[in-house]
């Protein structure tokens, strides 16, 4: 199959939906070391439905908070300027970019793809001790977002390569090589770059399932991470992210990564705690209600 022009896929990309001016802003502020927790507080509070949103999931089992959050700048105090921003990305993700449902795919299934790796992305880079945890999770949050991106920029070559990867019981990319296509990788990469993300997150969402092309050692390890999370919710929900093959780590990120059989075996069992103390995050139509209802008042 003759692939599209680069020209043609990144101005389809430039039509898809971007952070808007809020969730920009707190990107921003949680990006720099000098803000404050008022900056933040403020950036959130422009937008009732998501301050209501991020307060509504900050008090959820997944944090396991000794006493219940009443108010924006405890959450901010007590889960971090990153978190916060991580709940505004989950939020702007599941409202633009997973309203739209096909008969080939289930987008509810994807999301729990979605948010089991970047759940499990964290918690790998706690077990060995990588310091930026919440990177780890925007980027496994984001690392798929390249193929609903290619289900609006190129349906057709989307509906071809789940059909492919399920009849053949291949990966996803795999049936993209075989289709010859534009890769979700590359589409990922190309989205992330126009929203101005940082190298950590553009590489996870451009090399998580090729990382041995990956040449940047700054971001290797946090995209090995993703890399071996990614693995792993495919193996727990087997055809969530249109992957029907069995995958194998990729050695060199096993190594790297100091993995052994027992240290996997773990963090796999603690993973399955996490995500079922993960249901508000999981369930994408509370999400989507509770952002319609602020867009309907």
């Amino acid at each position: 199959m003759s692939k599209v022009s680069i020209s043609v896929i990144s101005k389809k990309i430039e039509e898809l939906p971007t952070p808007d001016f809020i969730v920009q802003r707190i990107i921003n502020i949680a990006s720099d070391p000098n803000s404050s927790v008022k900056d933040l507080n403020a950036a959130v509070l422009e937008s009732p439905s998501l301050s209501a949103k991020i307060l509504k999931l900050s008090n959820s089992a997944y944090y396991a908070l000794p006493r219940k959050i009443t108010k924006l700048s405890q959450a901010i105090n007590i889960l971090g300027f990153k978190t916060v921003r991580n709940l505004a990305m989950s939020i702007f993700t599941v409202k633009n970019f997973f309203r739209k449902e096909y008969d080939f795919f289930n987008t509810k299934k994807f999301w729990i793809h979605l948010m089991s790796t970047a759940i499990g992305a964290e918690l790998l880079a706690k077990t060995i001790n990588y310091p930026e945890r919440e990177e780890a999770f925007l980027g496994g949050l984001l690392h798929d977002l390249g193929k609903i991106s290619m289900s609006n920029i190129m349906p057709e070559i989307f509906e071809m390569t789940i059909k492919i990867a399920n009849h053949k019981k291949i990966s996803f990319k795999e049936a993209e090589d075989i289709l010859d296509s534009y890769s979700h990788e590359a589409i990922g990469k190309l989205l992330f770059k126009q929203w101005g993300l940082s190298d950590q997150i553009i590489n996870s969402a451009g090399f998580h399932d090729s990382i041995d092309n990956l040449s940047d050692e700054n971001t290797k390890m946090i995209v090995q991470i993703i890399h071996i999370s990614n693995i792993t919710t495919n193996t727990l929900y087997y055809g969530y992210s249109g992957n029907f093959g069995i995958e194998i780590p990729n050695i060199n990120a096993w190594n790297n990564l100091g993995l052994t059989p027992k240290k996997y075996f773990n963090y796999v069992e603690a993973l399955k705690n996490k995500i079922e103390n993960s249901e508000e995050f999981m369930n994408i139509d509370g999400i989507i209600e509770d952002m319609e209802v602020d867009e309907n008042v």
